[in-house]
């Protein structure tokens, strides 16, 4: 939490328009559904937070890229 209230800081601090998304439970690799295979504990494949980031990130490209 330390060091996600750092890095929030310091894009406030430069003045950045941002946005953060934390899916709960997730681990690094949610997207990857081979994640497991690599053995390790802090990587997880997580079909909801996959669903999730997936719908977030084509709503974002619709807001950056839209004609309108």
């Amino acid at each position: 939490p330390e060091k996600v209230a750092a890095f929030k800081d310091s894009l406030d601090t430069a003045g950045a328009d941002w946005e953060m998304l934390i899916y709960s439970k997730a681990k690094h690799g949610f997207t990857n559904q081979g994640a497991a295979d690599y053995g390790i504990d802090a990587l997880a494949y997580d079909p909801i937070a996959d669903s999730r980031s997936w719908d977030s990130m084509q709503d974002f490209f619709d807001r950056i890229f839209s004609t309108q």
